[in-house]
């Protein structure tokens, strides 16, 4: 825009090297309105546009120098006629003269002599025409610009669906080029179905007079594009249709949903699919008063395959699981019923290792035992992971509709209780949902419910078992064992609260307290002169793997001023299946404090020598189930002999459990067992009790097998 518009007056610049010539075309021009500024010569024209261009060139054509046809020629390669407009003033009315005049870039001539009433209308003419020019130009530039940046193409369609113009969008191309529609019926172009709905909605816009919206679609080169249209009246007969390619969203929709409804792992319905079909499921089973089976599986043993192999691993095996459960478990490969087709199963994973199987239209119980036998043949097979060759088993809980829950929420919660019985009977077997199963795992959440109380009244207690020296009775040691005395129910067997603790994450805050309770006692009988011994204590492994457990285990010992040698730790060979490195480095920071290690149960797990070997572990426990059997069972004799003897080869100590009897002792002697304990020798027994026994230092051995 020229500078000169933000002046309050339009800005005519007059040039002639005639003194008068300029001063009357002033006078003139200042009554229309025109600030007025001069100059003489084509040079000085050249070098003011330089600094401030006017509104209004009045330009002598006979000037010294340079004359005005080549001032104006000059200025157009700048100015167009729109921005500074000329008129060019000469003394030659000849036609030659004039179409050079316009030639040059002029927007009009004033021949000479002038007429001056008229030059200053006609001066104001030229300056609001070319103002108008600018704006129309400038309105133009700007529509195109909006069209350039609009990605829709723009067609414009007669009443009976005839192509009369077409603008293509820069995101948008037509179903076909302009040539092959323009001028034809929407029907010789688009396929029937879409020319005929697009129709209807021209007509329907017509009628009502009102903005229609059609979606469609067009098979192109590069596959099926979705398109948008809106259609609105433009007059009576015709409509201006802007059509947008709606593919990408589509896409982009699909994808949404995909990842709304379906596992991203396994491509299998995810759990909000899964509860929307089975409402769907059972809400048709209503209608037809038929029963719907829901099948909750679970992988066995899946947490340790994470830990051991890794979770890449453990997804790649969730994702043959699930491969194998689409492609293999087929209706028509057991079942016989063509009301029973492979649609009717309905897969999903609900998270984790927890899948499940919808089947509609049951008839009786044995069609849902044979899926679930399928289903656990099917996962037995051994599964090929890279180089890693990987048998799982499976535990399945079945809910059936309308008996076992009338909505899915109900049915889910029910399955899943029975297939938390079924790893209950021992994992690898599908149980069927009774009402009996709600009420234990009521009773279940209820006896966590105690835990959690009696942990905050102080309910829990310790007894110590004495750990003997197997020669002479002299007293190496004692365990520490929980006990709970429940208000209402009274002393609660270990075997009842312990599974539960484990399960819920109690066991971590149990735990701590038994250690802190442990070993405070220590410290108690040795300040009362007792001769105290070393205290073992069992760790669960989620006690271990919790947050900073080993710190709080030296806090401990810190703050109950026990000597780390005293104390000892009993592990379960669980813990030693490839645990973290963080983890292992800990006990051996522990171990260079003196704390001792023990494998509790040794022999019922899954430990070998290269795992022990990996902890600072310094001694094994032989577990009461092979000294229960001494001497009379062959196996329990070879396991407990070369039990003693690997731990003697190994320079490990070794200690035997549940001793009742003299010959089972008699046999522990000749294997050359060191330690033992069990009630041969003392039940486990309250602190005062222990403290006792340890000032006699030794416990005498009874001379019957009665136990005492």
């Amino acid at each position: 825009m020229p500078m000169s518009e933000n002046r309050a007056l339009p800005v005519a610049l007059i040039v002639d090297d005639d003194y008068v010539m300029r001063m009357l075309e002033r006078e003139t021009l200042a009554q229309f309105g025109f600030e007025v500024v001069e100059a003489e010569d084509g040079e000085q024209v050249l070098a003011m546009f330089d600094q401030s261009p006017p509104n209004l060139v009045l330009l002598d054509v006979e000037m010294p120098g340079i004359d005005g046809f080549e001032v104006c020629k000059r200025l157009r390669q700048v100015w167009d006629m729109t921005h500074v407009p000329v008129i060019m003033v000469t003394g030659m009315d000849d036609l030659a003269s004039i179409n050079r005049a316009y030639d040059s870039g002029a927007n009009d001539f004033v021949a000479k002599p002038i007429n001056w009433p008229i030059l200053g209308h006609r001066a104001r003419y030229v300056w609001r025409s070319a103002q108008a020019a600018r704006q129309l130009n400038e309105l133009k530039e700007k529509q195109a610009a909006i069209m350039q940046a609009i990605p829709d193409m723009i067609f414009v369609i007669d009443r009976q669906g005839v192509y009369l113009d077409y603008k293509e969008g820069f995101a948008t191309t037509a179903f076909v080029p302009p040539n092959e529609f323009l001028g034809k019926n929407m029907t010789e172009v688009l396929p029937a179905e879409t020319a005929t709905l697009i129709q209807q909605h021209i007509n329907q816009a017509l009628l009502q007079n009102n903005l229609q919206s059609v979606v469609y679609k067009l098979p192109l080169a590069d596959g099926i594009h979705h398109y948008e249209g809106r259609i609105a009246p433009n007059g009576s007969d015709k409509v201006v249709i802007v059509v947008r390619d709606i593919t990408a969203q589509k896409l982009n929709e699909d994808r949404i949903r995909r990842l709304a409804y379906f596992d991203t792992l396994t491509g299998m319905p995810n759990r909000q699919s899964f509860l929307e079909r089975l409402d769907s499921e059972l809400l048709r089973a209503t209608r037809s008063k038929r029963r719907v089976a829901l099948l909750f599986l679970d992988l066995d043993g899946f947490k340790r395959i994470n830990d051991t192999l890794g979770h890449t691993v453990g997804d790649y095996l969730l994702q043959a699981v699930a491969e194998r459960m689409k492609e293999k478990l087929r209706t028509s490969d057991f079942i016989s019923r063509p009301a029973l087709d492979d649609s009717s199963l309905h897969f999903a994973r609900l998270g984790g290792d927890e899948f499940t199987v919808v089947l509609p239209d049951v008839d009786d119980v044995q069609t849902v035992s044979l899926v679930a036998a399928r289903l656990q043949a099917l996962l037995s097979q051994p599964f090929v992971i890279g180089p890693q060759e990987i048998a799982v088993t499976s535990s399945i809980g079945i809910a059936i509709f309308p008996a076992d829950g009338e909505d899915g929420a109900t049915l889910l919660k029910h399955a899943d209780t029975a297939m938390y019985h079924a790893k209950d009977q021992g994992r690898n077997n599908w149980q069927m949902y009774d009402q009996s199963l709600t009420t234990r795992t009521s009773a279940r959440l209820a006896l966590e419910s105690d835990i959690r109380k009696g942990l905050e009244r102080g309910e829990f207690y310790l007894l110590y078992q004495p750990q003997v020296d197997a020669e002479s009775g002299r007293i190496v040691g004692v365990e520490a064992l929980i006990r709970w005395q429940h208000p209402e129910h009274g002393v609660v067997s270990p075997a009842q609260f312990i599974p539960v603790a484990e399960e819920s994450g109690l066991i971590v805050p149990m735990g701590e307290w038994v250690l802190n309770e442990a070993c405070s006692q220590v410290v108690r009988w040795q300040e009362r002169a007792a001769n105290a011994p070393r205290v073992a204590v069992n760790i669960s492994a989620r006690q271990l793997r919790s947050a900073n457990f080993l710190d709080k285990v030296a806090a401990t010992i810190i703050a109950t001023g026990i000597a780390p040698e005293r104390l000892e730790l009993e592990l379960t060979e669980s813990i030693l299946m490839d645990p973290e490195a963080r983890q292992v480095q800990g006990l051996y920071r522990l171990r260079q404090l003196g704390v001792h290690f023990s494998i509790d149960d040794f022999g019922t797990g899954y430990s070998s020598l290269s795992y022990i070997k990996r902890f600072p572990i310094g001694m094994l426990k032989i577990d009461q189930s092979f000294v229960r059997g001494l001497p009379d069972s062959v196996n329990d004799a070879g396991i407990a002999t070369a039990v003693i003897a690997m731990a003697r080869n190994m320079q490990l100590e070794v200690i035997a459990e549940g001793v009742e009897t003299l010959a089972q002792l008699e046999f522990l002697r000749q294997a050359q067992c060191p330690k033992v304990q069990g009630y041969l020798f003392s039940r486990p027994l309250a602190a005062d009790d222990v403290e006792n026994l340890l000032r006699a230092g030794k416990i005498v051995l009874p001379e019957s097998t009665t136990v005492p």
